[in-house]
């Protein structure tokens, strides 16, 4: 039995994470002469990210793209990621408390976010803001995963603390 080793880089990762994809385009019908392209891509956002992240799987995995809406006021709740996530902040601001040290980061449009793995990386999401948050978010996931996420107990982090805590979001 030979076992598989797949290595996904963070160039892959960063590609489908930009919406690199391909979709036809319908035609118009007021213009039914219209030259249709063979292939097509529209990007839907993209994103900037400094985290170092590589993507190594042994086993078959899941790909998941969505697009996730955090209305004003909501929050993703305690949780850990079962496998990698990259995200894009297309719209709003999105903070993000890290539940093992209580630190807050803020992501705005055009910023990216790679969540780590494993239940030592419990963390939270929330709009604190007064628009919808509007991500494009890639999951590659065990294929016996049944989502991206696990909830996980709060880890006594006070969400409504202050400023960010982080340089990065000082720096803004």
């Amino acid at each position: 039995m030979v076992k598989k080793s797949r290595l996904v880089t963070a160039a892959v990762g960063a590609a489908v994470a930009l919406g690199v994809g391909f979709a036809t385009q319908p035609v118009a019908q007021a213009d039914a002469t219209a030259e249709v392209p063979p292939v097509s891509a529209v990007t839907l956002t993209e994103g900037v990210t400094s985290a170092p992240f590589k993507i190594k799987a042994k086993d078959d995995r899941k790909v998941l793209y969505r697009k996730a809406v955090v209305q004003p006021g909501a929050s993703t709740g305690w949780h850990y990621h079962v496998g990698e996530e990259i995200a894009v902040i297309n719209s709003g601001t999105f903070t993000r408390i890290d539940g093992s040290d209580c630190s807050v980061e803020e992501y705005g449009p055009g910023e990216s976010l790679v969540e780590p793995v494993g239940p030592n990386t419990v963390h939270m999401g929330i709009n604190k803001g007064t628009e919808p948050v509007e991500l494009y978010v890639v999951d590659i996931i065990p294929t016996t995963a049944t989502s991206p996420s696990t909830p996980a107990p709060d880890p006594g982090c006070d969400i409504d603390a202050g400023a960010p805590k982080s340089p990065r979001a000082e720096a803004k």
